[in-house]
């Protein structure tokens, strides 16, 4: 009986075991589940979370907690002092739509869970919710009867934080029939409510992002200037409505679908030298390319329907991403047409006169008149002057295509004399009437041609506007101007354009007349000046001579520097001298000088009595000019030597260059002439042998600058040794040579050079009866 009762008691021990055993197993299994049901659930939280608009995802998010983890689950959130109902879910969505229509906002500062949660950000475990507690958390009796029919039983409340603050409260509440809460519960609320608070902060980043973007558009799109935005193929993603006006488009929607190929369809776009602007010299493509600052862009955009010409500046900056790379090209085009206008008027005026008042060469003036118009006004430029039978002749052209410069017959009307054809320039040289054509047919062409021939150029031309103003000189009208633009460029002249080319005509004509003058100047002055010195250089008999001069400073200006060579009775007389100043006062002394020295040098056979009497005739005249001379007396001897007397008056002593070499100073010292009533002139007597040479020179010479010095007494005399026993004309130009080679800048004195050579020899002794008879006649 025992050993029965111990089995049986054994069986039992062994059946509880299994049973407990299972039991174990069977809560070890579920809270597994359990637990996996949990991961599933934060896991679709997280993904739920990863969307785009996440504060739109609240009402989802409180769903996923129904019923596994909750009956009822609330989020609230933060406003100002108020939690707002955001989001709300349940088992039985009839007691989620009153639990909406009943619980109101709550006050930051009552004892309601969520406001206790949300003011010490503690979370807030209710693990019995009793009949007090609803009524002191219910904000008003009807939510109080909901609250006791649906059967609050337990609840947990966790805040939700963003940043560091409490944005609103998580709640979750489970009915009667669930089971109450516990402290395991409450980390599970916690990482829904960190989860929730993300999307909270993602949320109002997103709205405050979205209310940036919309005030942005608003900003931009309200601007004046045009604003494009490019992406990183170039393409436009977005414009505002300015930009759309701009390129004459009807909204941005437009302009986006047009692309940028496209975006200045319609228009002809060139900078503002008139080349063609490819993609890649805009600043948008530049700033994408890397520039970090891209030049801004200076745009001539001529409408191709109208032929109006509109100037844009464009200018762009490059948005960059996380690696630095550029991710947008931010570009806006502002209208600058008017203030361009302006600033081209005054850099146009001033860039033509300073152009025009360069050269005083007529021809070289004309040819600039014609350039300063091209490209900037016209896309060709002629210009027309009268001949001498009045007959229009084309005497320079300008033109941006080259070929069209080739055209012989490119001007309007050429040819024709004034009045002759009803429009172009033979008609404004008849009326001096400026013409505006905004529009060449074929009508207009015939009515300026003069016959078919120069029809068929016209046409070629193929000009699409021109203007035709006269070129005034004072009260005469010396020529026309022609401007024109063809199809290639497709801009139009306007009035604006006519305004221009009158002034620029007013100015050209100043500039024609003033090159002419100088001319007539520079010719008058060249003439004057070949006249104050000898034609040529006479043939002496055992003499070689040779002479170099070259003037200062402005051609139409006369130079004060002379030399002369000419018989005396008994043998040759020579003289070199330097008036002070230029110009005509300058000429009028020095042509007194070469007469009076000419005229007393017949009687008077010394040298100082030469300057004596040149001296008293420069007084007489009452001349302000004073005066420099070297006066020299040739005469034979015998044995084919010649006797030299030599005087000077304020001059440069004469050099004798020996044929050995040797440089002699020929001191004879004299008064200025001109300076004073009395003054003292000595003659200086010295043979000048076979070979030898004397160089009589104005301080041009030794008053040539160099980079750092003048080139000197010294340096003139080192050179003449030398070149000792060089004939005279080879001494010449080693000496002009050699002061060319030294001169820096501009030549700043007039210079004259005289080298007298005894030629020595058999020839020397058989040229002295010839010399004595020439010096007798």
């Amino acid at each position: 009986m025992r050993a029965w009762t111990a089995e049986r008691r054994g069986g039992a021990a062994a059946a509880l075991a299994l049973t407990l055993a299972a039991a174990i197993s069977r809560r070890a299994r579920r809270r597994e589940a359990s637990a996996r049901r949990r991961a599933a659930l934060l896991a679709d939280a997280g993904e739920l979370l990863d969307r785009s608009d996440p504060i739109g995802e609240l009402d989802a998010l409180a769903r996923i907690a129904v019923p596994e983890l909750a009956d009822l689950s609330v989020i609230d959130l933060r406003e100002d002092d108020r939690l707002r109902l955001a989001a709300v879910a349940a088992a039985d969505p009839v007691l989620a739509r009153r639990l909406r229509e009943l619980r109101g906002e709550l006050s930051t500062e009552v004892a309601h869970p969520a406001a206790v949660a949300l003011r010490t950000g503690e979370p807030q475990l209710i693990a019995r919710l009793r009949d007090e507690d609803l009524r002191r958390w219910a904000p008003n009796e009807a939510y109080l009867r909901l609250m006791r029919e649906t059967g609050y039983r337990s609840a947990i409340v966790v805040p939700l934080t963003a940043r560091g603050e409490s944005v609103g409260a998580l709640g979750w509440v489970r009915l009667r029939g669930s089971p109450p809460y516990r402290e395991g519960d409450v980390e599970l609320a916690r990482e829904f409510a960190r989860r929730a608070g993300l999307a909270v902060d993602h949320a109002r980043l997103f709205g405050a992002l979205t209310e940036t973007e919309a005030e942005l558009r608003a900003v931009v799109g309200a601007l004046a200037e045009a604003v494009t935005v490019q992406g990183p193929d170039g393409e436009i993603v977005y414009a505002n409505r300015a930009a759309a006006e701009l390129l004459g488009l009807p909204d941005e929607r437009t302009l986006i679908a047009r692309g940028t190929a496209r975006a200045w369809e319609g228009f002809d776009v060139r900078d503002a030298r008139g080349d063609s602007v490819e993609p890649a010299r805009l600043p948008g493509r530049q700033a994408l390319a890397g520039v970090p600052a891209p030049e801004p862009l200076l745009l001539r955009v001529t409408e191709r329907a109208t032929g109006e010409v509109k100037w844009r500046l464009v200018k762009a900056s490059p948005v960059l991403g996380a690696d630095g790379r550029p991710r947008l090209a931010v570009n806006v085009i502002e209208d600058v047409t008017e203030a361009h206008r302006s600033e081209l008027k005054q850099r146009f005026l001033a860039q033509a006169t300073k152009l025009l008042s360069s050269s005083l060469d007529t021809a070289v003036t004309l040819e600039k008149v014609a350039w300063a118009a091209v490209p900037e006004l016209a896309d060709w430029c002629a210009v027309d002057m009268p001949d001498a039978r009045g007959r229009l002749r084309r005497v320079a052209t300008a033109d941006v295509e080259q070929r069209r410069r080739g055209l012989d017959r490119l001007v309007v009307g050429g040819g024709a004399g004034g009045g002759e054809l009803p429009v172009g320039p033979p008609h404004v040289l008849a009326t001096g009437r400026s013409e505006l054509y905004h529009h060449i047919d074929d009508a207009l062409l015939r009515a300026a041609a003069r016959d078919s021939a120069q029809l068929d150029a016209l046409r070629r031309v193929g000009a699409l506007s021109a203007l035709v103003v006269p070129l005034v000189a004072g009260d005469r009208i010396i020529g026309t101007i022609t401007l024109g633009t063809t199809r290639d460029s497709g801009r139009r002249l306007n009035e604006t354009d006519l305004e221009l080319a009158e002034e620029l005509a007013r100015r050209a004509g100043v500039a024609i007349e003033n090159a002419r003058v100088h001319g007539e100047r520079v010719q008058i002055a060249t003439t004057l000046q070949e006249a104050l010195l000898p034609p040529r250089l006479p043939e002496i008999p055992g003499v070689s001579i040779a002479a170099r001069f070259r003037a200062a400073g402005e051609a139409s200006h006369v130079g004060g520097d002379f030399y002369d060579v000419f018989a005396v009775p008994g043998g040759w007389m020579a003289i070199i001298g330097d008036v002070t100043g230029k110009g005509a006062p300058a000429a009028a002394v020095t042509a007194l000088a070469r007469h009076t020295m000419r005229t007393a040098a017949q009687y008077e056979p010394s040298p100082a009595r030469v300057l004596a009497r040149l001296n008293e005739a420069i007084l007489e005249a009452e001349r302000s000019q004073l005066c420099t001379a070297a006066c020299v007396r040739l005469a034979p001897v015998l044995g084919g030597r010649l006797q030299v007397t030599v005087a000077c008056a304020g001059h440069p002593a004469p050099l004798l260059v020996r044929g050995s070499g040797e440089v002699v100073a020929v001191e004879s010292a004299g008064t200025l002439l001109g300076a004073f009533a009395r003054g003292a002139w000595d003659d200086t007597l010295l043979p000048l042998e076979a070979g030898d040479s004397l160089v009589l020179y104005t301080d041009g010479v030794t008053d040539t600058g160099g980079e750092h010095e003048r080139f000197g007494a010294e340096r003139l005399e080192a050179l003449l040794a030398a070149a000792a026993g060089s004939d005279a004309d080879a001494l010449a130009a080693r000496i002009d040579g050699a002061l060319r080679d030294f001169q820096s800048g501009d030549q700043r004195d007039d210079m004259a050079l005289l080298v007298l050579q005894a030629s020595g020899g058999a020839a020397g002794a058989a040229s002295e009866a010839a010399l004595l008879g020439e010096a007798r006649s």
